[in-house]
């Protein structure tokens, strides 16, 4: 199975979009979250934000790496003043992350270690500066 670098770029800026949307959301859930419970809720809101960054980040390095353009676009957001109904809609939407980088990862052949040879895109981009 060869690797459709066009689509997989495509999927992971759609994954990336994702990402921005969970980061917003997440630091706006925590600006707006209030009651018995909500300074470990902030923390833990803060916490995951900084996470989802990360994963931006790191989708970001790989879909240049891979000759594409990262998108800057961001997917949907829900928050809610409700603390428990804030978590119940970050469950719903982390799940679907999840179910979203399973349907990703397997278009990468088990030949393919694109997404694991950081120092050999990094490396590349220095040498054709």
């Amino acid at each position: 199975m060869a690797l459709d670098t066009a689509k997989l770029i495509k999927l992971m800026n759609e994954g990336l979009e994702m990402e921005h949307a969970s980061h917003i959301q997440y630091v706006t859930q925590a600006a707006i979250t209030t009651g018995p419970y909500a300074e470990g809720l902030i923390a833990r809101f803060e916490e995951i934000a900084s996470d989802e960054a990360e994963h931006a980040k790191i989708l970001r390095a790989r879909i240049a790496a891979l000759g594409g353009t990262p998108t800057t676009k961001v997917g949907e957001i829900q928050i809610h003043q409700d603390s428990l109904k804030a978590v119940k809609i970050n469950l719903k939407y982390e799940r679907q992350t999840v179910d979203f980088y399973r349907k990703l990862l397997n278009l990468i052949p088990h030949d393919e270690v694109i997404l694991s040879q950081e120092h050999v895109e990094e490396l590349e981009r220095l040498v054709s500066r």
